[in-house]
């Protein structure tokens, strides 16, 4: 009988035994997996140019590029001074409320800031400001677009168009902008040069977009520039009129770039809106070898004041937030701005108030 317990015991231990190292097996593996999961993440996040807000505080035109790229000489007689006096104090009035921004944790604000920057690595004032507000209650993305041309005004300096902040102290001065103005938590920022964006689109392939025969005139001067700037045949990729095309990412950058084609500066953000969605659907399909490709594109081109694992959680979330509705606006909407001149530039003096309530409707679905 106790020889049978002793043997009882004997085989409990080895099969204890046996247990515990199967499970160290298998945690051994478990971290090697996960070290091997971080080393590849590692290796993806670490691409990105990761900024402070001394990094990015002077980026400046240079003249060369403001001659090269400027469209269209300002003329004019200034609005009457009344009107603009209006303007000013109807912006001291909404600057020194006591409304606080607003704020959802659920609602995460990334400011993607497009600079007109020429060449590799250059500096530039930010020719594009999209918002992009994820919505983790209503499953949705709003994309803003917020007018260059909106007259704002600027903590520390004049009265001036939103995207002379950016210019005046970089990405952290122009959030510090959109926040006073607009009343709105930016929590984070991404931004590209143009360079990086005909790389970024040229990684996926391309898309898909209907052009008409104003936008093709409008678009092949750009394509000639960026051939030039490029060293390439100034005629490479020129389109012939309009149609549906697949664009490559010079193609697709002169198409976001068309301005004075239909409503100006309003229809050039819709551009930019479609050029958006075009990506978002496309990333959509995407399978493991061509994120990997899109991945590697991209994340070398962003500068952005998210911290690596911010990065991570938000690559992390990526899968779902692509199931999101994605939807789109512009700021100032319709109805809530008149076209105007200060100082010799023209400008869109808008009602703050109004523009504040659609963001709160939108975004935050107050």
């Amino acid at each position: 009988m106790k020889n049978m317990q002793k043997k009882n015991k004997s085989l409990a231990k080895k099969k204890y035994s046996l247990l515990w190292k199967i499970l160290l097996c298998i945690l051994i593996v478990a971290l090697v997996v996960l070290a091997v999961g971080y080393m590849v993440i590692h290796s993806y996040l670490s691409k990105i140019d990761y900024q402070n807000d001394n990094m990015i505080g002077d980026n400046l035109v240079t003249e060369t590029e403001e001659e090269l790229w400027e469209e269209e000489e300002e003329t004019g007689e200034d609005s009457p001074e009344d009107e603009i006096a209006a303007l000013e104090e109807h912006l001291r009035e909404q600057i020194s409320s006591e409304d606080e921004a607003l704020y959802d944790k659920d609602v995460l604000n990334i400011l993607l800031i497009g600079c007109d920057s020429r060449t590799k690595n250059g500096r530039g004032r930010s020719d594009s400001m999209i918002l992009v507000s994820i919505n983790q209650n209503t499953k949705e993305i709003y994309m803003t677009s917020i007018m260059r041309d909106s007259y704002v005004s600027i903590p520390g300096h004049q009265d001036n168009r939103i995207n002379a902040a950016y210019a005046f102290g970089g990405a952290s001065l122009l959030m510090d902008t959109i926040e006073a103005n607009f009343k709105i938590k930016v929590d984070k920022y991404a931004a590209v040069d143009f360079y990086s964006f005909v790389d970024i689109v040229d990684s996926m392939g391309g898309i898909d977009l209907e052009v008409s025969d104003a936008e093709v005139k409008v678009m092949n001067k750009y394509i000639r520039q960026l051939n030039r700037l490029n060293g390439r045949d100034e005629e490479s990729y020129v389109l012939e009129k309009g149609g549906s095309y697949h664009l490559n990412g010079t193609q697709t950058l002169a198409y976001s770039r068309v301005r004075y084609v239909g409503n100006a500066d309003f229809e050039r953000t819709q551009r930019q809106r479609t050029v958006l969605t075009k990506v978002f659907e496309k990333a959509q399909n995407m399978n493991l070898m061509e994120m990997n490709d899109l991945l590697n594109a991209l994340l070398p081109e962003i500068k952005t004041n998210m911290s690596e694992g911010e990065v991570f959680s938000l690559l992390l979330k990526a899968p779902s937030y692509l199931k999101y509705d994605l939807l789109q606006q512009r700021i100032p909407a319709d109805g809530t701005y008149s076209s105007m001149r200060i100082r010799g530039m023209a400008v869109l003096g808008i009602d703050l108030e109004k523009n504040r309530k659609l963001l709160e409707e939108t975004i935050y679905k107050k």
